[in-house]
């Protein structure tokens, strides 16, 4: 009969009896065993807030947000507090979905993260759709999904590239890479088609019931990539890389959850709710931001507005590179990607149809272009099943370029890319 630690034995049991025979036991066996296990109540939030100091020292600026708002001060000082109020919330609304997952089933696992794990770019969308910004709305989805694809990616491959030399080779599965980058191409095609429909037959009705009926159709394929993904073809999205059974073990341990099930869903419930306010202020100063800064609202929408919702994964992309762990940072990166695309986009519409806001897929011709010009480049890349770092810097670049276009952008009259829809 194989031997059971203790402590192993007390983690695999649940509720309030086990956490305290689990503390009980590490107590007697003292400073020999790290503990790495989750913590009741606040001692675990307090654990998840000293693991990244920086971002939590940014939960001072949610007061500040508020205060800004509500004694009318400048539109640009509103932007400011409150885009750094949503960046630590959004971090804390992921880490909180991620261990409130650890402590359920895998189908509401797969779940949680499908629909809280973009949950601040769809707040952020609802508050444009309620404003009647639009444009705004359009360009953050699309920013969002070429900050995944190219940015994000591309860093993570350099970053990978320096801390893994040759002779190490970074690998990752070419089904999931070929299953996610056929999703994007199917992504842009529901964007491009409404979009090609409205530049050359101009409608109005007509292009809500197509842009509509597109939505629904992007939906059903997300649920089935989650089928695909979580079920039928689950190994084709772990395995790949050279240090993964390795590091097999080495995971367990990190995988384990900071926060129990309590106070994952207290943290996850309060950050949506105070990040859907901070949404709404943001959203409502966007217009004094724009004007005290000289930029286009292309440029925010694009370019400023999805580091909001994808600092943290971000962060957590380019580190699991570093680890040569290349499958779970391009489920962070391409993933999010596809979650933008086929779900956040289409949620998007469908929100727009239940406000009775003339939200659609039409969106600008040049945008459509450029995303599906990324696509193309981003399944060119992971056709082959193996990164480098030169193919990151290309997609950085690639990044660059693109942002340079909407920084010089005046965005005033017909003279800016939004005249010519």
């Amino acid at each position: 009969m194989p031997t059971v630690h203790p402590t192993e034995y007390a983690c695999r049991m649940t509720g309030p009896e086990t956490r305290y025979l689990d503390d009980t036991m590490q107590d007697r066996q003292g400073a020999a065993r790290p503990d790495t296990g989750t913590r009741i109540g606040v001692a675990g939030l307090f654990r998840v807030l000293g693991g990244n100091l920086f971002l939590s020292s940014l939960l001072l600026c949610i007061p500040f947000g508020f205060v800004t708002h509500f004694t009318d001060q400048p539109d640009w000082l509103v932007f400011i507090a409150n885009f750094f109020a949503i960046l630590p919330m959004a971090w804390l609304i992921g880490k909180s979905t991620e261990d409130l997952s650890a402590h359920t089933g895998e189908a509401l696992g797969a779940l949680l993260n499908a629909t809280f794990g973009n949950v601040v770019e769809m707040l952020l969308c609802v508050a444009g759709i309620r404003r009647n910004e639009i444009s705004i709305v359009q360009c953050t989805l699309v920013g969002s999904i070429l900050s995944n694809m190219l940015l994000v990616m591309g860093t993570s491959f350099l970053w990978g590239g320096y801390n893994n030399p040759p002779p190490k080779k970074m690998t990752y599965s070419k089904v999931g890479a070929g299953a996610q980058s056929t999703l994007m191409l199917v992504g842009v095609l529901g964007l491009m088609l409404p979009t090609i429909y409205a530049f050359m037959m101009p409608a109005g009705q007509e292009i809500l019931d197509i842009s509509r009926g597109c939505s629904t159709l992007l939906l059903l394929t997300y649920v089935q990539y989650l089928v695909f993904s979580l079920k039928t073809h689950k190994d084709a999205f772990e395995g790949g890389g050279e240090d993964s059974d390795s590091d097999k073990d080495g995971d367990d341990d990190e995988d384990a959850p900071d926060m129990d099930a309590c106070t994952s869903t207290v943290v996850l419930a309060c950050c949506t709710v105070m990040t859907a306010f901070c949404s709404e202020y943001l959203i409502g100063s966007i217009g004094g931001a724009i004007d005290r800064w000289h930029v286009s609202k292309e440029f925010i929408g694009i370019i400023v507005l999805p580091i909001i919702g994808n600092a943290a994964e971000h962060y957590t992309a380019i580190v699991v590179a570093g680890q040569n762990k290349m499958d779970l940072s391009l489920g962070v990166a391409v993933g999010s990607s596809c979650q933008m695309a086929l779900m956040v986009t289409p949620f998007t519409v469908l929100a727009g149809w239940v406000l009775d806001r003339p939200m659609s897929l039409d969106f600008h011709p040049f945008q459509v272009t450029v995303l599906l010009l990324a696509v193309l480049i981003v399944a060119n890349v992971l056709k082959d099943g193996e990164s480098n770092w030169l193919e990151g810097s290309m997609l950085v670049t690639a990044y660059c370029a693109i942002g340079l276009i909407y920084y010089c952008e005046n965005g005033e009259g017909t003279s800016g890319l939004q005249g010519l829809a």
